[in-house]
Formats: C-alpha cells, sequence, structure tokens
C-alpha cells in the first residue's frame, strides 16, 4: 500500500468508526479491533502493575515508581486506611470545580443558569430533604443536582484521589446494595447522603452497613420499605435483601421441601418463600418521617428514619429456621435487628459476599482458596468494627492476587478512569468533571442508574462487545485529538530531556502507562506509526504539530490495544 493511499483508508476509517471528521486526523491510526478476541492470557506482570489495577483504576505518573519504593504490603495498608485531609489533588479538584446549573424560569422561581461549585455533597439531611419535596416551587435541576454533584466527584476522587482502593470498595458496595437514583425525588436529592454512607462503611463491619443501607432513604423508597404497613406488607426489600444483599440467590428454595433441614432453632443456610414473607412482616412499621399520617398524629417531615409501632406486625415468627420473640413495647424493633443479626452471621452471607469481593478484586472466576481464605477472616470477625477490611486483605495479601492476570477486563468506568489516569489529564474546572460522566455512560455505564436491584454486571463477557468498545474507542481517539476542551493532557511535555527517539517515546510511555511489556504486534505498530519516514532510533519525522499529533495517537492506540483492558 502507498503511503497516500494509507493514509485515505486511515482516515476514512477514522470518520467512519467514530463518525466524526477531523482534517487534524488525516494521519491517524486504525485502532486494533481485536480486543474481544485477543488470543490467550497475557503474562502476569509485576504486583505493582497489579496493584495499580485492581486495588484502583490503574496508575498515574509515578504511581508504579510509588509502590515499588514502599513495597506492595506497605501499599496495602496504606490504601486500607485513607485519611481524607491527605488527598491534595482531589480536595484541589473538588474544591475548583464548576459544574452549569441552568433552568427556565416557573411558577414560583426566576430562571437561572450560572457555574455553580459542588456545594451540595456535605449539606446535612435538612437542607438535601427539602429538595425532594414538590411542594416546594424549584426548578427540577434544583432537584436533581445533588446526585449530579456525586456523579461529578465520583469522576475526581478515582481520577485524582490518593485512596483507590477506597474508591474501587464504595463501587462495589453501590453495586451490592444497588440503587438507581432516578427512580424518585427524595433519592435523587438526598443521595450524597447515601453515597457517604458507603465512603463510611467501605472498609468497616457489615453488620453496621446492613443496618445503615435498610434504614436509608434510597433503599427506603426504591424497594419500597417506607410504605410497608402491617396490613400490607411490602416484599420487595425482603426477597433483595436475602437475594442480593445477604445469602445469595442460589440459596432460595422456592420448593420449601428442597430445603436443608437443620435441627431446631439452628439457624438455615437457605431461604424459603416463607422466611421472605416474615422478614417482610417484621420489617413493617421501618420507614422515613415524611410527613405522614399515624392515626391522629402526623410524624415530622424531615426524612430521618423512624420506627412506627401502628405500622409493626410484632408477632412471634421464625425466620431461617431460628425462633424471633415478639416485638415488645420496651424493644419494639428487635424482631428486624435480630433478622439483620442472622443474615450478617449467616455463613452463606459470608460466601456470596466474599465470593463478590473475590470477583471485583481478582477475576471473573476467582480461585476457591482465596475465597475460602477471605470466608474464615470474614466469619473469625463478625464483630471487628474493620471487618471488611480484614477480609480485604486476606484478599489483597493472597498468593491469588499476585499470581492472577488476564481474567478480568475493565468496566466502561474502569477504563474511561484508566485512561484519563494514564493520559495525566487535566478535567478543567468547568464542566470537567462532567464530562468523563458523560463518556461512560455512552459506553453504557450510566453512574447510579443501573434499573434492577442487582447492580453492574462484573464480568467481562458483559461488557465484551461492539457497543462498548466502539464507544469507548471513539472516546480515546476524539480527546486525544483535543475534541473535548474540558480534558485537557499534554503528553509531549511529560517526556525526560533525554527521551527523543521514537523508540525511546514509545519505551517511555509503555513503561509509564502499562507497567510492562507489550504485545511484539503492539509495539512494532507504535514504532512504525510514530516514526513516520525517520528510522526508530532517530526522532520522528514531521513537523513540531505533525509529531506532537502522532504522539498522541501513538499513546491512543496503546490505550485502545487489548493489553490497556486487562485488570
Amino acid at each position: 500500500m502507498t503511503s497516500a493511499t494509507s493514509s485515505y483508508a486511515r482516515r476514512h476509517w477514522f470518520e467512519g468508526f467514530t463518525g466524526l471528521s477531523d482534517q487534524t486526523t488525516s494521519d491517524d491510526p486504525p485502532l486494533y479491533q481485536d480486543t474481544a478476541k485477543a488470543a490467550g492470557v497475557p503474562d502476569r506482570p509485576p504486583i505493582e502493575v497489579i496493584a495499580a489495577n485492581r486495588m484502583g483504576f490503574g496508575p498515574r505518573p509515578g504511581d508504579l515508581d510509588r509502590i515499588r519504593t514502599i513495597g506492595f504490603r506497605a501499599y496495602v495498608e496504606e490504601q486500607l486506611h485513607p485519611n481524607e485531609p491527605d488527598d491534595a489533588l482531589f480536595l484541589a479538584k473538588r474544591q475548583s470545580a464548576r459544574l452549569r446549573i441552568n433552568y427556565s424560569a416557573g411558577d414560583g422561581y426566576p430562571a437561572l443558569d450560572e457555574q455553580r461549585p459542588l456545594t451540595a455533597l456535605d449539606k446535612p439531611l435538612s437542607e438535601l430533604w427539602r429538595l425532594g419535596d414538590f411542594s416546594i416551587p424549584m426548578g427540577q435541576p434544583e432537584r436533581t443536582r445533588p446526585l449530579e454533584e456525586v456523579r461529578a466527584e465520583t469522576v475526581l476522587r478515582a481520577v485524582y484521589s490518593k485512596w483507590q482502593l477506597r474508591e474501587v470498595l464504595v463501587d462495589f458496595w453501590h453495586d451490592h446494595f444497588n440503587v438507581d437514583a432516578r427512580t424518585n425525588g427524595r433519592i435523587y436529592a438526598t443521595w450524597p447522603i447515601y453515597n457517604r454512607l458507603f465512603r463510611q462503611h467501605a472498609f468497616g463491619n457489615f453488620r453496621v452497613l446492613l443496618e445503615e443501607v435498610t434504614k436509608s432513604i434510597a433503599m427506603m423508597y426504591y424497594l419500597n420499605l417506607v410504605s410497608s404497613r402491617n396490613t400490607a406488607p411490602n416484599k420487595n426489600f425482603a426477597r433483595e435483601l436475602l437475594e442480593l444483599h445477604t445469602l445469595g440467590a442460589r440459596n432460595y428454595f422456592p420448593n420449601a421441601a428442597d430445603a436443608p433441614v437443620f435441627p431446631s432453632g439452628q439457624m438455615s443456610t437457605g431461604y424459603t418463600e416463607n422466611d421472605v414473607n416474615q422478614i417482610a412482616a417484621a420489617l413493617t412499621g421501618w420507614t422515613i418521617a415524611a410527613g405522614q399520617r399515624v392515626g391522629s398524629t402526623t410524624l415530622p417531615n424531615t426524612g430521618q428514619f423512624v420506627f412506627v409501632p401502628q405500622w409493626n406486625d410484632p408477632a412471634a415468627r421464625t425466620v431461617l429456621n431460628v425462633p424471633i420473640p415478639a416485638a415488645t413495647s420496651s424493644n419494639p424493633m428487635i424482631q428486624g435487628q435480630r433478622i439483620l443479626d442472622l443474615l450478617a452471621a449467616n455463613p452463606s452471607t459470608a460466601i456470596f459476599v466474599c465470593s463478590k469481593l473475590c470477583r471485583r478484586l481478582i477475576a471473573d472466576n476467582p480461585p476457591p482458596s482465596v475465597i475460602k481464605q477471605a470466608i474464615v477472616t470474614w466469619r473469625e470477625n463478625l464483630s471487628a468494627p474493620d471487618q471488611l477490611g480484614r477480609v480485604i486483605r486476606t484478599i489483597l495479601l493472597s498468593p491469588e492476587f499476585a499470581e492472577t492476570w488476564g481474567q478480568k477486563t475493565k468496566r466502561p468506568f474502569d477504563y474511561t478512569v484508566s485512561f484519563l489516569r494514564a493520559i495525566d489529564a487535566n478535567l478543567v474546572d468547568n464542566g470537567g468533571s462532567y464530562t468523563p460522566y458523560n463518556l461512560v455512560t455512552e459506553a453504557g455505564q450510566q453512574l447510579f442508574a443501573w434499573p434492577p436491584p442487582n447492580g453492574f454486571p462484573d464480568v467481562s463477557a458483559y461488557w465484551l462487545n461492539t457497543n462498548t468498545f466502539r464507544a469507548s474507542w471513539r472516546n480515546v481517539l476524539v480527546t486525544m485529538t483535543n475534541g473535548y476542551s474540558s480534558i485537557q493532557h499534554n503528553l509531549r511535555a511529560s517526556l525526560p530531556s533525554g527521551v527523543t527517539t521514537t523508540r525511546q517515546i514509545v519505551d517511555f510511555f509503555i513503561a509509564r502507562i502499562m507497567g510492562r511489556p507489550v504485545r511484539p504486534e503492539v509495539y512494532t505498530e507504535l514504532i512504525e506509526y510514530l516514526r513516520g519516514s525517520a528510522p526508530a532510533d532517530a526522532p520522528p519525522s514531521g513537523t513540531t504539530a505533525e509529531v506532537t499529533n502522532r504522539i498522541n495517537l501513538t499513546v491512543a492506540r496503546l490505550c485502545v490495544s487489548p493489553d490497556f483492558w486487562w485488570r
């Protein structure tokens, strides 16, 4: 193929693939289109690469060197004990971030169009709750603003925070206790509170976390516990509490005769429809104070969790083969709390949640040996305030964590954030924190918007599809051709003074971004594209602008190669 023909093919391939026509991309390289077909399992990289990609969202410049310097074990301990004030880069970016809010005038409120700081993130419940009150006139964007700010902050934390493991675990718990934030005004108006819950308890105690979620505004409204009454118990939350939050669907026995049999009073590791019904009844009266009428009185309209005895079914019952005494006036919530005790301590819960943690941190099909280690730690620390942190430490320090690679790929959020970290992106103050959210949404993972209660899939097979790849690759190309004004980068300026030849430049970015060799065919094509008409061991040919453009697109090519997708 002649040079002219090659340039034509590349240009028109780019236009067809991305839907864009940009004269600055006339020499853009074609992207790898075999990501889903990459043959074989890649070689295992050094532990610092595994840590940066599975304990976090991939390395920023200097991260791999730092992990090597302090050692993997020290890095694990550091990440398990996040110190919020010691996060200067993220805190500065959040402080300076602005998101536009605009709406037309309505009945009782004027029009607005402004770039506003992220002011809702730390607001107390009293201020957020009123945003979900539709009797108060205000523009709809004011009501959804707290959700939008959490989305922006989630991006900023993932891209810039020093405490990467916490960000991975907050993402995990949002999936485990999934709520579609779009479903109710009370939910999206108070979303920062639900998000704070997972930040507070990411490395804490599961039993404590379970009750906090149960009592939360978001879960109460999402699965209808807020309106459950003794006259008509709502089973939505009770069912998902068992199926998705604790024991797991594999331990459900629709036919009670098939359920495992245990001695009277010994907790069962499986559940039946009767357990769903009994838990639903026991949790009646658990609600949120939203001005409801209770007999001749009215609850306050505060958004606080309250227990309403008049709405509760206090009768004695049996749950998971364990007798639960009737509620009393001196201990009216004993049934619900006892049930949460049983679920948090149940061996099936340990198996289910530990398996999911290993799936997130190691592989789609994690080795049974590491799951067993995690379960032992879980069961030995049921009452420990840092139970979850201890379980996560067990997983991260296991041989299986260090020895497993190439059995998990990045989801759209992981991929987009890891790319932004790789290029040391500057998300500009006015809107830059929100652009990546839009890019992730295009690739199929709209934050806090997975409709069913089971959370985003955490296996590669779901995400290895044309739509995900096409959107992700397009976003990389547009970013590297300066198509998003809110995402800035300067790769050429990051080159050390002695790095001038094509081979040196390619080696530099592979080491910084990948931390390991890439496949030979990838390496060869990176060299061939960047060098232009010059030898590989000479500086790339072309004008300053041409070379800068090719450096950007060489990195783009690296970041869309199959090698970059592995976790």
